[in-house]
């Protein structure tokens, strides 16, 4: 994967029209995973918009750290601390399990055949279940690995990886004063519960979770 760590991270917008930091990046990988999170309970009977959405999330979890390196360069060329590019790798794989697969995912998508790097013998299965009283039927996306304790679905996966990224953010100091809700996330909770979302951020309310539908 090539990382051109040297151009600030805000000229990007010059292309992306609204990307240009690492938490934006995040928040877009937020965005795909709820996509695909609302495929895969909405719409579990349609393969194609479920795999589509998978790899979009993986393509968008291969970018970050690309954002945050970029980020951190720039910081260390205007007087901040050093950039650890190895301690930044294993404080990635330490947080992020799920962030090997999706690297692994998206460079074969993009290049056209398998690339394991990261990922040795992992395979993404579509798995049709019957369901049953509680759980429609439908197609469920699954990542297997050679270690049966990291086999995982999807879905539930990509939730953590977003939740994981932020941590990370977080600790390299890149959040600042930005919600962990993303703006998007806020504007369709307005839409729905109105000035309770307000409340809410205002800390009147625990969490996201209040808002769950």
């Amino acid at each position: 994967m090539s990382r051109r760590s040297s151009a600030p991270t805000a000229d990007a917008v010059h292309h992306t029209a609204i990307i240009g930091s690492a938490v934006a990046q995040w928040s877009k990988l937020a965005w795909d995973a709820q996509v695909f999170h609302d495929i895969q309970v909405n719409y579990p009977d349609e393969p194609e918009p479920l795999c589509y959405a998978a790899i979009n999330v993986c393509i968008a979890a291969q970018s970050l750290p690309d954002w945050v390196e970029a980020t951190l360069v720039k910081r260390q060329r205007r007087g901040g601390p050093k950039f650890n590019k190895a301690a930044f790798k294993a404080l990635v794989a330490q947080e992020l399990p799920t962030q090997a697969v999706c690297e692994a995912i998206a460079n074969t998508a993009k290049h056209a055949n398998l690339r394991q790097s990261g990922w040795p013998g992992g395979e993404v299965r579509l798995i049709w279940y019957e369901g049953d009283e509680d759980i429609p039927p439908g197609y469920v996306l699954e990542h297997f690995s050679k270690d049966p304790d990291r086999c995982s679905v999807a879905v539930s996966s990509f939730d953590a990886l977003c939740s994981g990224w932020w941590r990370v953010l977080e600790k390299m100091q890149m959040t600042e004063d930005a919600p962990a809700m993303p703006k998007w996330r806020q504007r369709q909770v307005r839409r729905t519960f109105g000035q309770a979302l307000d409340d809410a951020l205002a800390g009147n309310l625990a969490s996201e979770a209040a808002f769950a539908t």
